[in-house]
C-alpha cells in the first residue's frame, strides 16, 4: 500500500473536528469523513469548560465561541422551596486558566467555527455524505472503504480515528462494545425562546434547581434558554416529550413561559459505558465512540475534546518520527481518565441533582453550602468540575512537558 501521510477521522462532530484542528496545528494532513450531507446542528451539549476553551484558543476558535455564547462566571444550585442558593464563582480559578468561566454555547457553533477556521488550510479536507463501510489495517497503514452518493470509494491513511459517537461504525467494525449500564431516567432537553432573565431575579446563566419534590436545570445558551428534566415517575417518554406536557414543565418554572416558542425538544438515553481499548493497531477511538457518561456537569463533549487533543499530540509525535508507544500512552491514560475522573464525577452529579429523599437532600445541601463558603474548598471543587485537574493528571501521565 502506497499510503498517503494523512490521518482519516470518521465523524465531523465536536470531537472529530477538534481532533482535525489539533492535528493541523501540528502539521498533520487530515481528511474528515461525515455521513450526513452537511454539519449537523446538534444541541446536545452546551457547556464549554475553562480547560476546553484554553485548548481551543489557538487560531481564534475559543474567541469566536465566546463572542457567540454567554460567559457564566458564576453558577449555582438553587432550592426553590427555601430560596437558598449555593453559588460557585469561577473567578477563584484566575491564574489557572485564561478562561475563568463556563461558556454556554451550542455545540454546533464549535463545528462551524472549526470548519471556517480550516476552510483554506491545505492540510484539511472534509467529505460529507461519506459513510464508513469497512477498513483493513495492514500494519503500515489503513485502507478505508466508503459509501458515497457516487458509489463505493477507497481512501488510504497512516491512521484511522473513530470519532463517530455513541453508535460508532468504527467501533462496531473493530468488534468492540461499550460495556456498562444505562441509567433508569432519560434526559429531556427543551430549548425555548423566552426571556427568563427578565422574570427570574435569582437565576444565573447556569442553574441546577431543586423544587420541593423534583429537579430541573435552566441554562442560557446563545440565543435561547435551555431546560433539562426527567420524565415523572411512571410517565412514558412519549408523554414526557409531548408538547402539552413540555409546556406544563415550562409553567412550573414560570407560568408566563407556558406559551413560549419551543425551539427544540430532545430526549437522550443516559449511559455510563466504556470500551476495553482505545487503540487497536492503527485504529484509535476517541470521545463518545470510546466512552459515555451522564451529561450532568457538562463533561461529555469536553472530555471528548480533551481526548482529541491528547490523541493529536500522540499521533504527531509518531508521524514526526517518534515511537508508537505514544499511542499506547494515549489509549491507557485517556481510558483511565474516562473511568476514574469523568464517569465518577458525572455519576456523582447525576445522583446529587436527582436526589429526592429529604434527609439526603439536606446532607447534600449542607456540603454544598460549606464548599461555597470556603474559598479554598470552592477552588478545589472547581478545579475538578471545570476539568482543569483532570487535564493536569492526564498530561502528567502522558509525560507532557509543562
Amino acid at each position: 500500500m502506497n499510503t498517503p501521510r494523512q490521518v482519516i477521522i470518521v465523524g465531523a462532530g465536536p470531537v472529530g473536528l477538534s481532533a482535525a484542528l489539533f492535528l493541523v496545528e501540528r502539521g498533520i494532513a487530515v481528511t474528515v469523513l461525515e455521513r450526513a450531507p452537511a454539519l449537523v446542528e446538534d444541541m446536545r451539549a452546551s457547556t464549554f469548560h475553562p480547560s476546553t476553551l484554553d485548548m481551543l484558543a489557538p487560531r481564534g476558535v475559543a474567541a469566536r465561541l465566546v463572542g457567540e455564547g454567554h460567559r457564566a462566571q458564576r453558577w449555582q444550585f438553587l432550592r426553590l422551596d427555601t430560596g437558598e442558593a449555593a453559588v460557585f464563582d469561577l473567578d477563584v480559578l484566575a491564574g489557572e486558566t485564561a478562561h475563568p468561566f463556563r461558556l454556554q454555547c451550542e455545540q454546533f457553533r464549535l463545528t462551524r467555527a472549526i470548519v471556517e477556521c480550516l476552510r483554506d488550510e491545505p492540510l484539511f479536507r472534509i467529505q460529507f455524505g461519506a459513510e464508513l463501510v469497512d477498513f483493513q489495517d495492514d500494519g503500515a497503514g489503513v485502507r478505508v472503504h466508503l459509501r458515497t452518493a457516487e458509489g463505493e470509494r477507497r481512501l488510504d491513511a497512516l491512521f484511522l480515528v473513530g470519532a463517530d459517537g455513541a453508535s460508532s461504525a468504527t467501533r462496531r467494525l473493530l468488534g468492540m462494545e461499550l460495556a456498562g449500564a444505562t441509567y433508569p431516567k432519560t434526559s429531556i432537553t427543551v430549548v425555548v425562546d423566552f426571556p427568563f432573565e427578565d422574570h427570574l431575579r435569582d437565576m444565573l446563566f447556569v442553574n441546577y434547581v431543586w423544587t420541593a419534590s423534583d429537579h430541573y436545570s435552566l441554562m442560557r445558551i446563545s440565543q435561547h434558554w435551555r431546560t433539562g428534566f426527567s420524565p415523572a415517575d411512571g410517565q412514558s417518554l412519549e408523554d414526557a416529550v409531548a408538547l402539552p406536557n413540555v409546556r406544563q414543565h415550562l409553567a412550573r418554572i414560570l407560568p408566563a413561559a407556558a406559551d413560549a416558542t419551543v425551539v427544540h425538544v430532545g430526549a437522550y438515553t443516559i449511559q455510563r459505558r466504556l470500551v476495553e481499548r482505545f487503540r487497536v493497531g492503527r485504529v484509535l477511538l476517541t470521545g463518545d465512540a470510546a466512552h459515555l457518561n451522564s451529561p450532568a456537569g457538562g463533561m461529555g463533549m469536553n472530555s471528548g475534546i480533551h481526548d482529541a487533543r491528547s490523541l493529536a499530540r500522540a499521533l504527531a509525535e509518531v508521524l514526526h518520527g517518534g515511537d508508537e508507544a505514544a499511542l499506547d500512552r494515549y489509549a491507557a491514560v485517556r481510558r483511565q481518565i474516562a473511568q476514574d475522573d469523568v464517569q465518577v464525577q458525572s455519576d456523582r452529579n447525576y445522583r446529587r441533582h436527582r436526589e429526592k429523599d429529604p434527609q439526603q437532600r439536606e446532607i447534600i445541601w449542607r456540603d454544598l453550602r460549606e464548599v461555597t463558603a470556603d474559598p479554598a474548598r470552592m477552588r478545589a471543587y472547581l478545579l475538578e468540575s471545570s476539568m482543569i485537574a483532570s487535564v493536569k493528571r492526564s498530561e502528567q501521565a502522558e509525560g507532557v512537558q509543562a
